[in-house]
């Protein structure tokens, strides 16, 4: 707006200027005639004498009447312009009142609605048309949020306290978390290397037991998974004497079962544990076999406390106490205990 005055200010300047302009040409062209007419006069007075030049004189005066006629055509097109401006002038003027009215309006529009005053100072590149569109969009996305809500600030405290509480809360439980996970890498490490220390310890010792519960042949563990010991399988491969080597399913019964217990007593060794309960694991065994499972619980049965459930004579044969459960009459169960150990050989034998 400051720069529309400017312009109109300096357009009535310029106005003003090219009427005085006119004013003094036209008082330059009044003064012509009466220069004229004195020479005129002078010129009849002289007539006598200056009859040789009086053709000069009337040509002279034809040219200047010729000037004077331009002159004041000139001049009344310049009254005609003067009258157009000052005119145009006029409009101008109201044109700017009305401006200044609506100008004023605006503003305080803008300030009783919005709390904003226009500043203009900078706004070379002020675009009139993108800024109405800007408004009305503006206006639209005040409709879209509603009517406003006098405990939104109390509220927005409210919620700021807890989303500050829960993510003090979710970066300790991310911290833990890490923590967690790095104590879970440290222990899948340990786990991954005391097992395969005694996977290997285990595998060794299974060669050794199941030549000597077998009496010969060959046997071995393989793990399906070598780089992977968290999530590797055990495969049981066994070669009785006198077979190919071939895996634990296809085995009959009692080399299953004599395999598995080989396998038990190898990680006793390696292991050795307070005490085991063995249920019947030796039922599908033969006489030779029962006694050579019988020798082995003997072997260990001085780091290891073995409670056997068993019906093979085999095996009872090789145990220190026994315990048995008779009914002598009917409906009344009676506990018998027998320690081995105080019974004379040749009775046991």
């Amino acid at each position: 707006m400051d720069r529309t005055f400017a312009q109109l200010e300096q357009r009535i300047s310029t106005l003003v200027a090219e009427q005085r302009l006119y004013s003094e040409d036209e008082n330059g062209i009044e003064l012509s005639p009466e220069e004229i007419s004195s020479r005129i006069e002078k010129s009849a007075m002289e007539k006598t004498k200056i009859e040789q030049t009086l053709l000069d004189e009337r040509a002279t005066r034809n040219r200047l009447s010729d000037g004077l006629e331009q002159q004041e055509h000139s001049l009344k097109s310049m009254r005609i312009e003067e009258n157009k401006a000052v005119s145009a002038f006029n409009e101008i003027n109201v044109a700017v009142s009305r401006l200044e009215v609506k100008y004023e309006s605006i503003t305080n529009r803008l300030l009783d609605e919005y709390g904003l005053y226009p500043d203009f100072e900078n706004d070379d590149d002020f675009d009139v048309d993108r800024t109405r569109i800007r408004v009305e969009q503006l206006k639209g996305e005040l409709d879209s949020i509603g009517s406003v809500n006098p405990g939104a600030i109390q509220e927005f405290q409210e919620v700021s306290e807890r989303h500050a509480f829960l993510t003090e809360q979710r970066n300790d439980l991310l911290e833990a978390k890490n923590t967690l996970n790095e104590a879970m890498s440290e222990m899948d490490q340990e786990m991954e290397m005391r097992f395969g220390t005694t996977f290997n310890a285990v595998r060794s010792r299974f060669h050794t037991v199941f030549k000597e519960m077998f009496g010969g042949g060959d046997a071995d563990l393989i793990l399906t998974q070598p780089d992977n010991l968290l999530d590797t399988g055990v495969e049981i491969v066994a070669r009785p004497p006198g077979k190919k080597l071939q895996n634990l399913s296809l085995l009959s019964g009692g080399e299953r079962a004599l395999t598995a217990i080989t396998l038990l007593f190898s990680i006793i060794e390696v292991r050795p544990v307070p005490f085991c309960i063995l249920d019947e694991v030796e039922a599908a065994l033969d006489e030779a076999n029962v006694i050579r499972y019988s020798k082995y619980l003997k072997k260990f049965s001085n780091n290891t406390q073995f409670i056997v459930i068993t019906h093979r004579k085999g095996t009872m044969e090789g145990a220190d106490v026994l315990y048995g459960v008779t009914m002598q009459e009917s409906g009344v169960s009676k506990l018998i205990s027998v320690q081995l150990s105080e019974v004379p050989a040749e009775i046991v034998g």
